[in-house]
């Protein structure tokens, strides 16, 4: 289901179609979001249920803005990040995440 925002769909349903998150993880940061009034994707964070580079991946695919993959040195470290914050919550290993 895609729930939608004025003409952005919600940054949870976006981070639940990459995979990024599970359902009880967005329903954990829309009861911390309710008492804190902070913006979901802090709360995510905060609560290390998201990663920084899947977080900035599910924000530009929600305002429609294709991010470029980097290019040399270092250039694996995001998709790095990536695999390590799966891994130790337990997702199984994603292969578009190994780009790098």
């Amino acid at each position: 289901m895609h729930h939608i925002c004025g003409e952005r769909p919600l940054l949870g349903t976006v981070l639940l179609e990459q995979g990024a998150v599970r359902d009880d993880d967005i329903e954990l940061a829309l009861e911390t979001q309710a008492e804190t009034g902070e913006r979901l994707g802090e709360i995510l964070l905060q609560l290390s249920l998201v990663c920084r580079p899947a977080l900035d991946r599910a924000v530009a695919s929600q305002s429609r803005v294709q991010l470029e993959q980097e290019r040399g040195y270092g250039t694996g470290l995001r998709a790095a990040i990536e695999r390590r914050h799966r891994g130790r919550r337990g997702f199984d290993a994603d292969p578009a995440l190994s780009l790098g």
